[in-house]
């Protein structure tokens, strides 16, 4: 049996020097391999989704602050995703 293993993305937000904040998924891109587990953790102090960009593909609903979201990516290639609250928050997982 193969074992896999679980990534973790943060959905938060991102305090900059300038004291401009922008929301960000950490890290914004990942390369994984069919079969492994993505957590998204919600630790900003609103709510957020991981979405795929693609029809058909993942989506996680509202995450709630402090809550995460967990889901197992079959589906190899680029997969770009975006929060449908904030898109500007985008994130691609690269699936081998």
């Amino acid at each position: 049996m193969m074992r896999r293993t679980a990534f973790v993305i943060a959905l938060s937000l991102l305090v900059c020097s300038m004291l401009a904040a922008a929301m960000v998924f950490r890290p914004a891109a990942l390369t994984i391999r069919s079969g492994d587990t993505i957590v998204w953790v919600n630790k900003d102090i609103v709510e957020h989704t991981a979405t795929s960009a693609t029809a058909g593909g993942f989506d996680s609903k509202m995450v709630r602050p402090g809550n995460s979201w967990k889901h197992t990516i079959r589906t190899r290639g680029a997969l770009p995703y975006v929060c449908t609250y904030h898109p500007t928050m985008k994130g691609t997982l690269q699936v081998k």
